[in-house]
């Protein structure tokens, strides 16, 4: 699947399940991208072109943010110990039987917005759990 941010500096390709959109509803990727954050995970291929006008923010000891230093456009999450990336599925034509399989920091989303989703959730405790499990 290709993407690209904005300006179309940044492109992307990359092997992707589109049913699987992920839903951060923490208060860095609130304040990040104005809402929750809707992410696709990439493990596994993502090609990048334009790769010198990405900007790079440390938000965390674990991961970082990065975007796109011409327009702005917020593109991935990456941690920082393995591959994987948490890219802004806003960049892509997703298909309509795209959908939400995963709501992370539940406890932290505001009354404001309600999803209608059946997906998954976990609060933050639930999250650190299971990266915690993982090392």
């Amino acid at each position: 699947m290709l993407g690209q941010c904005l300006c179309g500096t940044v492109k992307f390709e990359v092997n992707i399940r589109t049913e699987q959109i992920a839903v951060c509803h923490c208060s860095m990727c609130r304040k990040w991208g104005g809402g929750p954050s809707l992410t696709l995970e990439v493990v596994d291929h993502l090609k990048v072109t334009g790769e010198k006008s990405i900007g790079k923010y440390a938000s965390s000891e674990w991961a970082a943010r990065y975007f796109c230093k011409e327009c702005g456009t917020n593109l991935y999450y990456k941690l920082n110990e393995r591959d994987y990336y948490s890219v802004n599925a806003q960049l892509f034509e997703l298909p309509d039987h795209a959908k939400i399989h995963l709501e992370i920091y539940t406890d932290h989303k505001p009354a404001y917005y309600p999803f209608l989703s059946s997906a998954k959730r976990m609060t933050e405790q639930d999250v650190i759990d299971l990266f915690s499990s993982e090392n």
